[in-house]
């Protein structure tokens, strides 16, 4: 199991640095701003030592030190702006993959359609665009380069301090492994903290947003308490969890600040010993002068500090790999629609034919749908009718690509629909559900999803066939008036009206109508009716309903039973007929 998790995580670890495409030359000016940055150290280490030692020594004055102390100025900024410039870079780099990765996993979405967004919890997945992908910042910007500065840096101060003494080369090499041996084990139990973590944290944004849109309904039962409760319990579990992933990451840079300040300790008492006589081994060929104790001390901890940076960053990298796995899962969610065909449709009207379909839901054992076959001749309306729970949105769904049937096949005017170039296909398509959705924005906005290049008069003349100009012409701001959340200041007919418009504007050749007149009073449904009856006029209209009303507008009426179409007979058209007078 533990090796499964290593492989897992080695997989995710490069799938993260694959992420980087074009914005690898940002990471790599970061590594460059580093070297730069430890080669001005270097520099600074060697004229204070040397400053130090001539005025000690030499008895050199302030005046004599002047070009010193100004190359050491020099160096200190150099350092600070390439410090500066390296902070830079990464940040563009970890901005350029986030921003990159939050349009693919959104394209991902919309690919895989509303079916799957249904299935899952939005607050889940708001959690995985927003904190698990703003979870790879640190590894991106920081744990990279710092990875790479890591391996480089030490080994430039060892070729400074090669030279100078071999013993504290010695003492260096013997003790570096010590800090990332250690990284790597507390690193361990904060990865699999940072796991729960991410799920406590996805929980928890799915359970509110669940809470916050059912209030009203908590509210009319008296639960609302109740639930604050529950959100206040999961809110202190997550912040537990929140602190158990800092203490580890402070568990982590105390042990790595320890073994280094040990090491650091090792090279004092050394260089002590050899300054008492005690030691007489290290250096080539002569003593230890102030001048190389100096120039040791300085860079000791600078020896040390790539590493201790890099465990510091290493918590950075194990919540990247968490937050990594459900995104990796999402992009690699099995598509619903088997989209990428090429090919277009006719420019005449087209017909809808589905056949021998079978379809089952993961969750039901029973197929939903049985050797359906039904066929919508062009311009012809058929209403689909049946029980709640029998199919009927299933069937839209299919047709839209939203879903995919295990068996049959869907043609539109003879052409496979996973054949068809899904971006042409949907510009063919009109749907109108009974639970239209209005964006934030105004109602102009609104109407311009169905066709954004429609001017004022189309949208104007698109409302008038909707029988939505009615209530437009009374709002104070008209085509301009805000629309509220998920539309919460128009009534249902309004909303539905408006829906109706969407189509109207788009004109497309097929409609798909899913019980456009439910929840209705008698006058909405009348306007929509009749606003329905010119929307069908002339186009390929698959129509679901329970409404004998609606049914009126239909040329055939079919009959979805245990999974099946039966086309209706004179006798139920009759009866039909008979419940609208």
């Amino acid at each position: 199991m533990q090796a499964t998790t290593r492989e897992s995580t080695g997989d995710t670890s490069r799938w993260l640095k694959g992420l980087l495409g074009n914005e690898k030359r940002w990471v790599r000016l970061s590594i460059a701003a580093g070297i730069f940055a430890g080669l001005m150290l270097v520099l600074q280490a060697h004229l204070l030592a040397r400053a130090v030692n001539e005025t000690l020594f030499q008895g050199a004055q302030l005046s004599e030190l002047k070009g010193l102390l100004v190359m050491l100025l020099l160096a200190l900024l150099f350092r600070g702006a390439s410090g500066v410039l390296r902070e830079w870079s990464g940040q563009r780099a970890s901005v350029g993959v986030r921003s990159r990765l939050r349009a693919e996993l959104l394209a991902r979405l919309a690919q895989l359609g509303p079916a799957y967004s249904k299935s899952q919890r939005s607050g889940e997945l708001s959690s995985l665009l927003m904190e698990q992908v703003e979870a790879l910042d640190g590894f991106i910007a920081r744990y990279l380069p710092q990875m790479a500065l890591a391996g480089i840096i030490p080994l430039v101060i060892l070729a400074f301090v090669l030279p100078i003494n071999w013993a504290a080369v010695l003492i260096f090499l013997a003790t570096a492994p010590l800090i990332p041996l250690f990284m790597a084990m507390v690193g361990t139990r904060a990865a699999e903290a940072n796991r729960r973590n991410f799920r406590a944290l996805a929980q928890l944004s799915g359970y509110f947003l669940d809470v916050v849109q059912g209030l009203g309904t908590l509210k009319l039962f008296s639960r609302s308490q109740e639930q604050q409760q529950i959100i206040a319990d999961n809110a202190d579990e997550f912040r537990i969890r929140t602190m158990q992933v800092l203490r580890l990451a402070f568990l982590s840079s105390a042990v790595l600040e320890f073994f280094a300040s040990i090491s650091i300790a090792i090279l004092a008492v050394y260089l002590g010993f050899s300054f008492l006589g005690l030691l007489d081994f290290g250096s080539w060929g002569g003593e230890i002068t102030l001048y190389h104790a100096l120039f040791l001390l300085i860079l000791a901890p600078e020896f040390y500090l790539p590493l201790r940076e890099l465990g510091t960053h290493y918590h950075s990298k194990q919540e990247a790999i968490a937050a990594a796995e459900r995104i990796i899962d999402l992009l690699d969610e099995q598509e619903y629609l088997e989209s990428g065909g090429q090919q277009v449709l006719p420019e005449s009207q087209p017909d809808l034919k589905l056949h021998q379909i079978s379809f089952s839901y993961p969750e039901q054992p029973q197929p939903v749908l049985h050797n359906f076959c039904l066929q919508v001749a062009p311009g012809e309306c058929v209403a689909l009718v049946g029980p709640s729970g029998a199919g009927k949105s299933t069937v839209l769904n299919l047709l839209a690509g939203f879903d995919c049937p295990q068996q049959g096949e869907i043609r539109i005017s003879t052409i496979p629909l996973a054949q068809l170039s899904r971006s042409v296909w949907m510009e063919k398509v009109a749907f109108v559900s009974q639970h239209t959705t209005l964006f934030p924005g105004s109602i102009r906005d609104n109407l311009l999803m169905a066709n954004p290049q429609a001017t004022d008069d189309q949208i104007r003349a698109a409302c008038d066939q909707a029988a939505a100009s009615e209530f437009i012409d009374c709002l104070a701001e008209g085509l301009d008036t805000r629309v509220g959340e998920a539309g919460a200041n128009f009534s249902g007919g309004q909303i539905q009206r408006l829906s109706l418009a969407r189509a109207f504007l788009k004109n497309a050749p097929v409609l798909l109508l899913d019980e456009p007149t439910a929840s209705l009073d008698l006058a909405s449904e009348e306007l929509v009716l009749q606003a329905l009856a010119r929307l069908c006029r002339g186009r390929t209209t698959l129509l679901l309903t329970h409404r004998p009303a609606t049914m009126r507008l239909a040329d055939r009426l079919c009959v979805l039973q245990q999974g099946e179409c039966v086309e209706a007979d004179a006798a139920l058209r009759k009866q039909l007929q008979e419940m609208v007078s």
